[in-house]
């Protein structure tokens, strides 16, 4: 089960479209909100697998902190997590989430973002990611830690 917070920021990406539908800037706001709750599922569960033990010590807040946005579609496409079909589904959703939350944060044009059908589907996909993160078995979870956290040496 996705943690409270990941759950609450998929619920508000439910209300936002909800609520006003016809409105550009809660469509964005929902889409960003979607990429953000797969963004914090992935952050938990790299703190667990690393940290399992406590959630209130400083070395949980710190890898929890670690993950960085940049590396995100690189490290997606490398090794393991491009071979493991479980690893892979993620990532294709991840990237596709990352573009999708740019273009809701930034396009200059609020009316050309999304159509409501496009951001319900954006809001579906991470919900099915979030799915796929809590489902990750233990070797698979500690796999995503180690290629989203560090960075690979020649």
């Amino acid at each position: 089960m996705p943690g409270e917070f990941v759950a609450r920021l998929l619920d508000t990406a439910d209300v936002l479209l909800g609520e006003a539908p016809g409105d550009s800037a809660f469509r964005r706001r929902a889409v960003s909100a979607a990429y953000y709750a797969v963004f914090h599922a992935l952050a938990t569960s790299c703190a667990d697998i690393l940290v399992p033990v406590n959630r209130d010590a400083e070395e949980y807040a710190r890898i929890y902190r670690s993950l960085d946005h940049g590396p995100l579609k690189s490290a997606f496409a490398s090794g393991p997590m491009k071979d493991r079909k479980s690893l892979r589904l993620i990532g294709d959703v991840v990237v596709r989430l990352q573009a999708e939350r740019h273009r809701a944060d930034y396009l200059p044009d609020p009316g050309a973002a999304f159509s409501l059908e496009q951001a319900q589907e954006l809001l579906t996909q991470a919900r099915e990611a979030v799915a796929l993160i809590d489902q990750l078995d233990e070797a698979n979870r500690r796999t995503l830690a180690v290629h989203l956290l560090f960075k690979a040496r020649p």
